[in-house]
């Protein structure tokens, strides 16, 4: 007899709650994905950019040192020295010439200088050529690194960037390097010395480190004048304006980056210039191809849907088919043919609804066999629950390592965690069986904490010690793993130092004893009542607790419902002192339930 599918149905009800439940878990997961995609990338981005901006600020500090050394040299030249140590004047021919050739070879060897002038306390001032003649407009006492040169005589003054106008019919955009010139023989100051770096240089800088087709680089003084702009007459005549005041709280405050529109901005402060390169990078240049990325989700998660709606409604269909066969059975009862159910595929539920129904309809003793049978089944599935108590989160956080190890080309350590999350989920499956020799539990603890090094570096060491006449007999899979996942999250993780987890094994008198110990923070009175309290407790009473240490209570139940109440786990713990788990359960080598 063919059904309509009406919502009064229980297949239909199944289905659409499961379909609307299985759809807003699809939709949120793809958002989630989708918002952690973009912030993984603008994350990885703006890491790469700091490193390229470091560099960039590395290159000119290199450069300006370069360039302070030639002052260093010229500011200790002996004709120089002799020259500004006599009263004869810049005009004398005996002199200046020499001078002059001195400086001119100084300006060939660097193609990045613009000019090189010595100025006397007199404000006399000596060019690099004979022919060059000083601006009379230009009062060189009220030039900003005149004055600071002889406040801070001997140390280099770097300038920020402007029109040098010194020279007649000269104007140049340059950096200046100014320094007091102190006689070798008494240290008294004798003139400034003044290098002009070509802006170009510093241009060419600034622009070979750049990072997307729109972003660029531009530089401040430490008192938040531009030196460097690609744009430097735009800026200076307002036409573009940057966010100064937020860029020079960053510096200020030793912020890492600040947001502004669809633009990020990073400083990266030099010690020797005391300049702040600012990298500005824009959000399109970040993630480039963001309708191909919404595509790719979007078509992910309909097929996702697809799917699961597929599975949803041959789960529905598997749920209701057997119910829908026992009604049709128990309505025969009406016409007087008492028909048995027999075998019927279906769940726990139904199979014993069906099985009392044969009862009731046949013996006694039946109803009593499908009692013992159905309690030996209860008692699987509690075991079964709780092994499949295992926090995901583990999971979860591995892939994403794995992820970030992808996109940072570190394919060896993607090939090894990823080998080593495969060997820990072949020995957790194990083909069904529910107990493993010992030494494939130590590879699956192993694998557990190859992939916690991996992740946590250098947090922790561990060591294993075992009984070698150990290996061979049988344990719960899954035993030990919990134990030492409790070790490193709460115990080593918030500790101040090098973690070290031990894990010995033993064998007294036909009984296992393993221990997993750690010197993590430990645990105060308090904290190991709980702990032991909740080892002790009912079932009904365990699941009103906190799911703090429920790894540890799952596995003691579970050896307590394997072997006896009289095995199981026994914890120790004290603060500073670490934590000491130690798991107890009779020595056999076979399957103890089938």
């Amino acid at each position: 007899m063919k059904r309509s599918l009406t919502f009064g149905t229980l297949e239909s009800r199944i289905y659409t709650i499961f379909t609307v439940m299985i759809f807003s878990a699809i939709f949120v997961m793809q958002l989630v994905a989708f918002r952690y995609t973009v912030d993984t990338v603008r994350t990885t981005t703006i890491d790469n950019n700091r490193v390229v901006l470091q560099q960039l600020v590395k290159q000119i500090d290199s450069y300006i040192t370069g360039m302070e050394q030639i002052s260093d040299a010229v500011s200790v030249d002996p004709e120089i020295q002799k020259f500004l140590g006599s009263d004869s004047p810049f005009e004398d021919e005996g002199l200046s010439p020499g001078i002059q050739r001195t400086i001119n070879n100084y300006i060939q060897a660097r193609e990045d200088i613009s000019d090189i002038l010595i100025m006397r306390m007199d404000r006399s001032t000596l060019t690099s050529h004979t022919d060059d003649r000083i601006n009379p407009w230009t009062a060189i006492q009220d030039k900003d690194w005149f004055y600071r040169a002889v406040e801070e005589a001997g140390q280099t003054i770097v300038s920020s960037s402007y029109v040098q106008n010194i020279i007649w019919g000269r104007y140049s955009w340059v950096v200046s390097l100014s320094r007091g010139i102190k006689s070798l023989e008494d240290g008294a100051l004798k003139g400034v010395l003044l290098v002009d770096l070509k802006f170009n240089r510093i241009r060419e800088l600034c622009e070979s480190l750049v990072i997307g087709q729109k972003g660029y680089n531009f530089i401040l003084d430490d008192r938040g004048n531009y030196v460097f702009h690609p744009t430097q007459q735009l800026v200076y005549s307002d036409i573009r304006v940057e966010p100064l005041g937020p860029i020079t709280e960053l510096f200020q405050e030793g912020g890492t980056w600040y947001q502004e529109e669809d633009r990020y901005y990073m400083v990266e402060s030099s010690d020797i210039t005391d300049w702040h390169v600012v990298s500005v990078v824009y959000e399109s240049d970040i993630i480039t191809e963001w309708k191909s990325l919404q595509l790719i989700y979007t078509l992910i998660g309909l097929i996702l849907f697809l799917i699961v709606g597929m599975a949803t409604n041959k789960v529905s269909s598997g749920i209701t088919k057997p119910v829908r066969r026992l009604q049709d059975i128990m309505q025969s009862v009406e016409t007087g043919e008492f028909r048995l159910v027999g075998e019927i595929k279906a769940t726990d539920e139904i199979r014993a609804l069906a099985r009392e129904y044969d009862i009731m309809v046949t013996r006694i003793r039946e109803l009593m066999e499908a009692n013992v049978r159905e309690q030996e089944q209860k008692r699987k599935s509690d075991l079964k629950a709780l092994q499949a108590q295992i926090n995901p989160h583990f999971l979860y956080n591995t892939l994403d390592s794995i992820i970030w190890m992808g996109e940072m080309k570190q394919s060896e350590k993607v090939v090894q965690m990823t080998s080593a999350l495969s060997k820990l989920f072949r020995i957790s499956i194990s083909k069904g069986r529910e107990l493993i020799p010992i030494h494939q539990e130590l590879e699956h603890v192993k694998s557990y904490l190859t992939i916690q090094e991996m992740r946590y570096q250098d947090k922790f060491l561990y060591d294993i010690h075992m009984d070698p006449d150990l290996l061979d007999l049988t344990i719960l899979k899954i035993t030990l793993q919990p134990l030492v996942e409790n070790a490193i999250y709460h115990g080593i993780k918030e500790a101040d130092h090098q973690g070290m987890i031990t894990i010995t094994g033993t064998l007294e008198e036909n009984v296992v004893t393993l221990e997993v110990r750690d010197n993590g923070v430990g645990m105060d009175s308090g904290q190991l009542a709980n702990l032991i309290a909740g080892l002790q407790s009912s079932p009904e009473e365990r699941s009103r607790m906190n799911r703090q240490g429920l790894g540890v209570r799952n596995v003691h139940e579970r050896i307590r419902l394997y072997f006896g109440g009289e095995y199981g786990l026994v914890c120790r713990s004290a603060p500073g002192e670490g934590t000491s788990i130690t798991v107890r359960f009779p020595a056999c080598s076979g399957e103890v339930l089938q």
